[in-house]
């Protein structure tokens, strides 16, 4: 995606735009924002409009009107790109930690689409119909989506706090037989190989995301509670990551519940995976999702990691900066890759049925194609167990990138 940003750069330059995507600071976009509005587009444009919708769902400055000649939308993209209005809604009432309905303030239409691509798009239409030159031949065809699979490793054998608290959460969605099962029932959540099998059918790779502590009983009773069991030491799952890493596969961090501003932990955990696989780990997502726009990129940076894959919502898929981009993060230069859906989203939160979650899916998969969109999905590795039965979903998902051509990426060291 980064070739749509590039575009965009050319676009400005050759437009005499005086501001580019990502110069902006938060502070700018965040002074003189009058609210939201849907701005319909002229009619040469109105095949980036999203269907059903009645234009573009944006941020105002300074204006009541919602015309689309008088709108900033080079500010309105660098205000979607940074968070703008959840930083602002942060400083005020500190981090939701990825959870959208913590959020006020910030329409859900803002999470819906994946606006800053789509306003791309717009600009550089309006600048070749200004210009009467060829779209395509100026800025070329929109780019292949790109889907990063990955997977966050929270356990590989059915503890008793995984017990307990996916049997809590079954019974608040009102299931007391699957909470019966998830309390009482036994299970082998070593499930590595029917991943890899089925990734393997699609010519597919995919990043691990593990966690770096010790594991055990002699922990916090908070650290027993949140974080998983494991340990990447161990003979048997050391020698299953090593193997998955020199097949081609990445490893990533997958780090403890409080390590989201602590930028030592995150270093050691690191290093201890490192040192037990004998890889080099860059990428990482963020336990739980516990996420601080202020925090976690700087401790992330500071901690000898690039490339995060946090940004992104608990509760809801979506956009959840309005961009399916990945991009360097402006102040500390992590490149940061959204995540817009998770297998949680489709089965935990929503309780979608089959059809349902295929619509999801598919919806999702036609923004990125419509916008030449880059993103992450996460399938958390023990949910292809029958405890849970989430694997069909990611085989419709594998399925539907064969099918619609979605890229594969390529996952910078």
């Amino acid at each position: 995606m980064a070739r749509v940003v590039t575009a965009a750069a050319r676009l400005l330059s050759e437009a005499g735009s005086a501001d580019r995507l990502g110069e902006l600071s938060v502070a700018q976009t965040v002074e003189g924002r009058r609210g939201w509005s849907w701005i319909a587009l002229p009619e040469w444009a109105e095949d980036l409009v999203p269907e059903g919708k009645p234009g573009f769902f944006v941020p105002l400055y300074g204006t009541e009107t919602a015309s689309w000649r008088e709108q900033d939308w080079w500010r309105a993209a660098a205000d979607y790109l940074d968070c703008a209005a959840e930083i602002d809604w942060e400083r005020a009432n500190g981090p939701v930690h990825s959870y959208a309905a913590r959020l006020s303030g910030i329409p859900a239409e803002a999470f819906d689409h994946a606006w800053v691509n789509r306003i791309v798009l717009f600009l550089r239409r309006w600048w070749a119909v200004e210009t009467g030159t060829s779209e395509t031949r100026a800025f070329g065809d929109v780019p292949p989506a790109i889907i990063h699979l990955t997977h966050d490793v929270d356990a590989v054998v059915k503890t008793l706090p995984i017990r307990l608290k996916q049997a809590v959460f079954s019974l608040y969605n009102r299931r007391p037989r699957q909470a019966l099962r998830f309390l009482l029932g036994p299970a082998d959540y070593w499930q590595f190989d029917t991943i890899l099998q089925l990734e393997a059918r699609h010519g597919r790779k995919s990043l691990w995301n593990v966690y770096g502590g010790r594991g055990g009983w002699r922990r916090p009773a908070k650290e027993i509670l949140m974080d998983p069991a494991y340990d990447v030491a161990s003979v048997r799952l050391g020698a299953k990551l090593r193997a998955i890493a020199e097949s081609g596969h990445r490893i990533g961090l997958h780090p403890k519940f409080d390590t989201w501003r602590d930028p030592a932990r995150l270093s050691e955990e690191r290093s201890y995976i490192e040192a037990a696989l004998g890889v080099r780990v860059h990428e990482v997502r963020q336990h739980w999702l516990r996420f601080s726009h202020g925090q976690t990129w700087a401790a992330q940076k500071a901690a000898g990691l690039s490339h995060d894959f946090t940004l992104g919502f608990n509760d809801r898929p979506g956009f959840r900066n309005g961009a399916a981009l990945s991009y360097l993060e402006a102040r500390t230069h992590m490149r940061i890759t959204p995540m817009i859906l998770m297998d949680s989203h489709l089965f935990d939160y929503s309780q979608l049925d089959r059809d349902a979650r295929h619509a999801t899916i598919d919806r999702l998969l036609a923004e990125l194609n419509a916008t030449g969109g880059e993103a992450s999905v996460i399938w958390h590795q023990r949910v292809f167990h029958p405890d849970y039965g989430w694997g069909e979903a990611y085989a419709y998902l594998l399925e539907r990138m064969a099918e619609l051509r979605v890229a594969d990426p390529v996952l910078d060291p």
